[in-house]
């Protein structure tokens, strides 16, 4: 029998490692890999105070809370003021105001001038003097009051916000920190309160304590280091007051939380933010002139913008050591391109491009 050999496939990939094998690897075009990116900036830095008991044995951590916000408690209708504290605590709203489910919102902003706004989701608020006995008989062995007879609540829901104004005024308002007394906590995270920045971006949450027993009261607050806290929203149990619902603790399914006194800081003006111009190849402050490095201070909370005057590869990286670090931008080129980050952290900050290193420089100083 006759055997022809078939054509070899061998051959080109014989060639093929013969070129590989003499190739000069001496040289590439591989760039290194580019550096890791910082670490993401730390939240806002806030200390809690929590207690609970009756009015007595709470004192003691109200008072921690309000050497923590520090100055002095500032009094009704006094005007702004650069430092202190604010407290509302029901008893000295108007006969005519309490026991009914119409409460001005504006309340502590207008007739008893303390900075403070309120929104519900709900209908109406309600200052109440029968421990909400007029509403549902079955609540007042639930409830007891910390200073004085009044309690507070929204009307047809469990939340309300508070927004910041300084006081007696419609400017914005930043706070160092709020805390709350609520009556009547049965499970742990029913009452709550979540602090805000200027943005809306949550900066915290804090949950009441709870306890086993009816008409005991719990706190909980917290402080920032700097004034950042623009609106805080609190949630007053799992549930709405009604007319026919029970408290977890007598045989309902949800834990009913009443609300007494606020205590927070004394609004303060938000700080006027920096602008940074980008160019080829230079940061300059818009306020100051400083250029490589550009130089700004702001305070805690305001925010710092970089605008590109020009068509250029530039990019915003923070060189800083944590916690005194930023999230980057991404590297932009189109004249007009913006990036802005808000620091709530007192710190100095320090930045470069990530095209052209210590060419282009930085430094945001936060008080």
């Amino acid at each position: 029998m006759e055997y022809t050999m078939k054509p070899t496939t061998y051959a080109p990939l014989l060639a093929l490692l013969i070129a590989i094998g003499c190739s000069d690897n001496t040289a590439t075009n591989i760039a290194p890999p580019p550096p890791p990116p910082p670490p993401p900036p730390p939240p806002a830095a806030f200390t809690v105070f929590e207690t609970l008991g009756d009015s007595v044995s709470i004192a003691a951590k109200l008072t921690e809370f309000r050497t923590a916000l520090g100055g002095v408690l500032n009094a009704p209708n006094s005007p702004p003021a650069d430092s202190g504290r604010r407290e509302i605590n029901w008893d000295g709203v108007p006969a005519a105001l309490t026991d009914v489910d119409s409460f001005p919102a504006n309340f502590f902003n207008v007739n008893s001038k303390r900075g403070a706004l309120y929104s519900t989701p709900g209908t109406g608020l309600r200052v109440d003097s029968t421990n909400f006995a007029a509403v549902n008989a079955g609540l007042a062995a639930q409830f007891t009051a910390f200073s004085g007879k009044k309690l507070f609540m929204p009307v047809g829901s469990n939340q309300v916000d508070v927004t910041f104004r300084l006081a007696g005024t419609d400017t914005p308002g930043l706070v160092k920190g709020f805390g709350a007394v609520f009556v009547d906590v049965d499970r742990l995270g029913s009452a709550t309160i979540e602090y805000f920045d200027v943005d809306g971006q949550r900066l915290a949450i804090v949950r009441a304590p709870n306890h086993a027993g009816a008409q005991l009261l719990s706190f909980t607050g917290a402080v920032f280091q700097e004034a950042i806290v623009a609106r805080v929203r609190i949630t007053s149990g799992d549930a709405a007051l009604t007319a026919t619902i029970n408290d977890i603790s007598a045989g309902g399914t949800q834990d009913i939380v009443v609300m007494d006194d606020f205590i927070f800081g004394e609004p303060r003006p938000l700080g006027p933010d920096a602008q940074v111009t980008v160019g080829n190849v230079f940061f300059r402050s818009v306020h100051n002139g400083t250029q490589n490095p550009a130089v700004d201070t702001i305070a805690a909370g305001a925010r710092v913008t970089w605008t590109w005057n020009a068509a250029g590869s530039h990019s915003i990286q923070s060189t800083g050591i944590p916690p005194a670090v930023f999230r980057n931008s991404v590297v932009m080129s189109a004249a007009g391109s913006t990036y802005s980050v808000r620091l709530f952290n007192p710190g100095t900050y320090d930045y470069d491009c990530a095209v052209h290193g210590l060419a282009m420089t930085g430094r945001i100083v936060v008080r």
